[in-house]
């Protein structure tokens, strides 16, 4: 497993290839592939041991327009302008157009924009999103320190590179369900319920 930076070329080209990358967000460390690649996803999966029926959240830069692929209500698009970048993945509901390996057949997917620069320039030089899980195996607590990450997936060929650097929270995203008339906190990170339904209902 390759030690890279953002600005790596051989970051871009694990990517391209259909290999997993390791990287720091905002959050913790994740596991990412490109978001319409069927082999890869089934890479992350087994370098991960996570059931492959499983969604994993897609990852966007700023310059990517989302709402191609994604339905993205009024209410929702308010929460999103006010929280994003930062750490929370909304879940939404997909397109027809939408990689299949994002919603899984349900047609709802969970969508982020990372609050880090470097992560988010990366994601706006390879020109479409990535899928990132968290970097532990499935079961495991999230993990923060590049070194942690590299002791875990050093010896798995599936992941090819890991981008050296630091994470600011350590505490996964909020995870929240836009799809319906209220927003429902599926998983608590550091944006509240209280916050998001202010922002929601405003």
């Amino acid at each position: 497993m390759e030690i890279l930076s953002f600005q790596s070329p051989e970051a871009k080209g694990i990517v391209k290839k259909g290999y997993v990358l390791a990287l720091p967000t905002e959050t913790v460390y994740g596991l990412g592939v490109a978001w319409d690649d069927k082999q890869a996803y089934e890479r992350l999966c087994q370098a991960k041991n996570r059931r492959p029926d499983k969604p994993i959240a897609v990852m966007a830069g700023k310059n990517f327009d989302l709402s191609k692929y994604f339905e993205i209500s009024p209410n929702a698009k308010k929460v999103m302008n006010h929280f994003l970048p930062g750490p929370l993945t909304c879940l939404v509901k997909a397109k027809a157009n939408a990689p299949e390996q994002t919603h899984l057949g349900t047609f709802v997917a969970g969508i982020r924009i990372p609050d880090k620069k470097e992560l988010l320039d990366f994601l706006d030089s390879l020109g479409h999103p990535l899928q990132v899980t968290s970097a532990n195996i499935s079961g495991q607590p999230a993990q923060e320190d590049f070194n942690d990450v590299y002791a875990t997936f050093e010896n798995c060929p599936l992941v090819q590179g890991i981008i050296k650097g630091t994470c600011q929270s350590g505490t996964p995203t909020t995870v929240v369900d836009l799809t319906g008339e209220a927003p429902v906190v599926i998983r608590q990170g550091e944006i509240t319920k209280e916050e998001i339904d202010k922002v929601f209902y405003e």
